[in-house]
């Protein structure tokens, strides 16, 4: 658990986001969606709380997904930067020298 909350304090001096912030997160949003679960039962679905937990849902489906995009996008990102790393060491290997014809 110590481990965890390391992650999200030096994740202050990183860019992006680590897996210790997500645990956190995801954890955050289990206690909101418990106690909205538990608010709908006891309100008997009153509308207001009702909104409030689709609210919470689209928000948390949301975020899901700009992670993901954003850890895909770094991955291409990654990988064009490697392939235009492999071509220009390619171009900077010499030609392989032609054999020399023999005169007759």
């Amino acid at each position: 658990m110590a481990g965890v909350f390391r992650d999200v304090i030096n994740s202050v001096f990183e860019p992006g986001v680590n897996r210790g912030v997500l645990v956190v997160m995801n954890g955050a949003f289990a206690g909101l969606f418990a106690i909205l679960g538990y608010l709908v039962i006891v309100t008997r679905f009153n509308v207001h709380v009702c909104a409030l937990t689709v609210i919470a849902a689209l928000l948390f489906a949301s975020i899901q997904w700009f992670v993901i995009e954003t850890a895909a996008a770094a991955q291409k990102s990654q990988d064009s930067q490697q392939q235009q790393q492999q071509q220009q060491q390619q171009q900077q290997q010499p030609a392989p020298a032609r054999p020399k014809k023999k005169k007759l």
